[in-house]
């Protein structure tokens, strides 16, 4: 978790360009790192943080309300008709939030401008940030009051000029700069009854203060004062109180959807590479499987029928199987390419270029040396008994004659 201090000046011109102070702590809340930066390099370096903002005590108002009303619902709705009396401004420029119900029984409450609220969340638009949260710095040590009366330690905030903390049993903390100091204790003091005229002071001595008497003054070590450490890990809950970041400006205090379920998209994706990979291997092997086989085929059809030309071995075996299969009797294809090769064989220089042949009829291209080797070769097959033999080309050429023959069963 990321948590930045914004500027005191309210009206500061420039937010993204302005130096912060910053600290980083772990989910066990001890810290990491901290420093100074702007908003813009702090989104470079922690790009996947969560962030959460702490605005300045002069920029935000707490208060601390006498409400009976119990419902959450009801306390909203009834939260500025309770400050109406307090505030000198407008209530429709005012942003207003309840807080937690104290131990006395009253409500706190937070007062912050509208437009303030707007200009912060175009800011960190602008820079790319998605904030949790925008809490009052001084609401984060409601918890260090005392039982009774005021307590005064310095603030441990870094700040331009030194301020004092001050916190009370009634009434919210507030961050006062020293040299305000004196004249605000005189007027809060002169509005307690006699009795809670207590006063706290760690770190501070009542000289310096201009107290003039030490009665009813308590001086306590620094160790009672404020703890930076412990501020800040009560702005890591949950649901943080007087989160400003309400209303017409609440966010969702989860993280966004997609962060939820990156590990999920994470394990998709090493599943789909998976799959991917595995469908690439299965491929390859595949193409090698079948690229075996086609060369399996061409040499087994070498084998089979030296003297025909390759052009569709699968087809050209699958004719001949067929001719095999046909009814027996000397009617199937087979007896009739073992009639016409044999005769074929037997002819001098006689070479089987490509044939086709079906159940009754035989079409082949052959390669001769003469046209009287060709003429003699269709008186071969003409006498042959049940057999018709049609001469349906020839062409000389340097290699001898071409010829194409029809040899088909003769009807009887």
């Amino acid at each position: 978790m990321l948590i930045v201090l914004l500027p005191e000046n309210s009206q500061q011109p420039g937010l993204s360009a302005t130096l912060l102070y910053w600290w980083q702590l772990d989910r066990e809340g001890l810290l990491v790192e901290e420093g100074q930066d702007t908003l813009t390099d702090l989104r470079l370096r922690f790009a996947a943080e969560r962030l959460r903002a702490l605005a300045p005590a002069m920029a935000v108002g707490l208060y601390r309300l006498d409400m009976p009303v119990k419902r959450a619902a009801s306390i909203r709705a009834a939260l500025p008709y309770a400050l109406e009396d307090l505030l000198s401004q407008d209530l429709e420029l005012l942003h207003c939030v309840a807080g937690p119900r104290r131990e006395d029984g009253r409500i706190a409450a937070a007062v912050v401008e509208q437009e303030h609220m707007q200009e912060r969340q175009e800011v960190f638009r602008e820079c790319g940030w998605r904030v949790d949260a925008i809490l009052p710095l001084a609401a984060l040590h409601a918890q260090d009051a005392p039982e009774a009366g005021l307590r005064i330690m310095p603030s441990p905030w870094p700040s331009t000029a030194p301020q004092a903390l001050i916190t009370a049993a009634d009434q919210e903390p507030a961050l006062i700069e020293e040299g305000m100091l004196l004249l605000w204790l005189q007027r809060r003091l002169a509005a307690l009854p006699e009795p809670q005229r207590r006063l706290e002071l760690v770190g501070y001595q009542p000289a310096a203060l201009g107290l003039g008497s030490a009665e009813g003054v308590s001086i306590l070590p620094m160790e009672a004062g404020a703890d930076l450490m412990q501020a800040l890990r009560r702005a890591l809950g949950p649901t943080p109180s007087l989160n400003l970041l309400s209303g017409a400006y609440a966010v969702s205090m989860a993280a966004p959807p997609w962060r939820k379920a990156r590990p999920a998209m994470i394990a998709a994706g090493v599943v789909v590479f998976l799959a991917l990979g595995q469908v690439a291997l299965e491929w390859a092997a595949l193409t090698r499987e079948r690229d075996r086989l086609v060369e399996g085929i061409n040499s087994v059809f070498e084998r089979s029928l030296p003297n025909s030309r390759r052009v569709d071995a699968p087809e050209q075996f699958r004719q001949v199987m067929q001719g095999s299969a046909a009814a027996a009797g000397g009617q199937g294809s087979g007896a009739l390419l073992y009639e016409a090769l044999a005769v074929i064989k037997e002819s001098d220089g006689a070479r089987i270029r490509q044939f086709r042949s079906t159940p009754n009829e035989l079409e082949v291209e052959l390669q001769m040396k003469s046209f009287a080797d060709l003429e003699a070769l269709r008186t071969q097959l003409s006498t042959k008994p049940g057999l018709t033999e049609t001469l349906q080309g020839a062409d000389s050429g340097t290699e001898g004659v071409t010829a194409r023959l029809k040899v088909s069963r003769r009807e009887s």
